[in-house]
């Protein structure tokens, strides 16, 4: 029990923050140019600690297309998408758009893998909606792409449901009955290295910002966000199981917005303090389903 509250609390110590200290990483040089920077240097970090634990490597073709797959929609496009989204959002709304990941991932489990869901699940997946429509109900229902906030919250979604694509794919390398630290190893160095591509072909600028402020932030995000966020999640639902794991997407968001507030001035008016009661209730719906 305690090894797993450890877990549990390490990982929501180590995610939490990281909606706000991606702010730090942005002005300077490119998100897409930081992204590349955050997810190779953990990807070595990790090759390192899986040839020191000789962990094998030895998957088929087929295997590496997914695990190339998963590097691409969840340490590539989505996190790319999140860092442009938080250039037009305190970090508290970015992670309230990413609070809508249970929900997603219902609706492509039952895409993918035809698996119905059940009453509870739907009755929380529509308490979660309401919430997020009291929440973003200026942005929804006034909505101007030429205004930051609403752009925001939409690349926020898209980046959301592009995560959820890649937790389908992660369930089926998990079906598959690969090792999940090396498949993230590699997954993080193929989103990487498709990046680098991406960037050459763009012509992008590997500029770099030589403060204390974006190195330590982008040291944070790597180490703590990335390599030891993932692995402590993925210890965690290993030994509880996927479901019990899911409170930690319901926590976590809570906690950036607290974060939020204290650094940023986050202001809780009635409609983001009902709609994130109510996302709250849906999650724990959705999660309570599974059990």
């Amino acid at each position: 029990m305690n090894n797993t509250i450890f877990l549990f609390l390490a990982t929501l110590f180590c995610w939490s923050p990281t909606w706000y200290i991606i702010k730090f990483q942005l002005g300077v040089v490119e998100p897409i140019v930081s992204v590349f920077y955050r997810f190779f240097l953990a990807s070595i970090i990790l090759l390192v600690f899986c040839l020191f634990k000789k962990y094998k490597f030895n998957f088929s073709l087929k295997n590496h297309f997914y695990i190339c797959l998963l590097g691409v929609l969840l340490f590539n496009i989505n996190y790319v998408l999140f860092y442009i989204s938080t250039q037009y959002l305190i970090s508290g709304w970015v992670a309230l758009c990413f609070s809508s990941l249970l929900l997603m991932n219902i609706l492509n489990y039952f895409l993918f893998y035809k698996e119905k869901p059940s009453l509870m699940t739907i009755t929380g997946s529509i308490f979660g909606l309401i919430g997020l429509l009291i929440i973003f109900n200026q942005e929804i229902f006034n909505f101007d792409y030429k205004t930051g906030k609403s752009f925001g919250i939409l690349i926020g979604l898209i980046a959301t449901y592009v995560a959820s694509l890649g937790n389908m794919v992660s369930v089926k390398n998990s079906k598959d009955n690969l090792n999940v630290i090396s498949v993230n190893a590699l997954a993080m160095l193929y989103g990487s290295l498709s990046l680098f591509i991406y960037l050459l072909f763009s012509k992008s600028t590997f500029n770099f910002e030589f403060t204390t402020e974006y190195i330590s932030s982008l040291v944070y995000l790597s180490i703590f966000g990335s390599v030891l966020g993932f692995s402590f999640y993925l210890t965690l639902i290993k030994n509880i199981g996927p479901s019990n794991g899911s409170y930690v997407s319901i926590v976590m968001p809570v906690m950036a917005l607290i974060i939020s507030t204290y650094f940023e001035n986050l202001e809780w008016a009635i409609t983001l303090i009902l709609g994130g009661l109510l996302i709250l209730m849906g999650n724990l719906f959705i999660v309570k389903s599974s059990n």
